[in-house]
């Protein structure tokens, strides 16, 4: 097995690892001995709260953010009518960007109130979401590297 292939290896391995304790955490231990309605923001000081809320909040908002101007984008944008085949198509692409740019408005103030309120799951869920999305990314990098040829076939060295 050559070398760069064992690192996609491991790469799916931690990822698959990493993802399963976390789930595990959340659904067998913390359902048995945690209690998440419990859990007050409020006995922490400022500076605490600040120190984990605002990078968790940097991403959520830039993540919020960059949905809303695809939305905003695709709503704005002029474009030229379409082929005469396709006219009879029904075009929802406005509408699903409107959609988009509610949605995301609507997280935004959401997030921004539970962060106001030292809400436990304002937090939690981000946090959550942001840590699968970046196992899911080393799982995925791990796949392409498994997966990808490193070398050319014997017939077309020797040409």
């Amino acid at each position: 097995m050559p070398r760069p292939r064992i690192f996609g290896f491991i790469a799916v391995f931690v990822a698959l690892i990493l993802s399963g304790l976390f789930v595990y955490s959340l659904a067998v231990i913390g359902g048995e001995n945690f209690r998440y309605d419990e859990v007050d923001l409020n006995t922490l000081s400022n500076f605490t709260f600040y120190a984990l809320a605002a990078p968790i909040g940097l991403v959520t908002m830039f993540v919020i953010g960059t949905g809303f101007w695809i939305g905003w984008t695709i709503l704005t944008i002029k474009v030229v009518a379409p082929m005469p085949e396709i006219v009879e198509k029904k075009d929802f692409s406005k509408i699903k960007a409107l959609l988009l740019c509610l949605i995301t408005l609507g997280l935004g103030v959401l997030f921004i109130y539970g962060i106001y309120m030292r809400n436990f799951w304002a937090l939690a869920i981000p946090a959550a979401v942001i840590s699968l999305v970046i196992l899911g990314a080393v799982f995925w990098v791990g796949i392409a590297i498994i997966t990808t040829r490193s070398t050319l076939p014997e017939e077309k060295q020797q040409s």
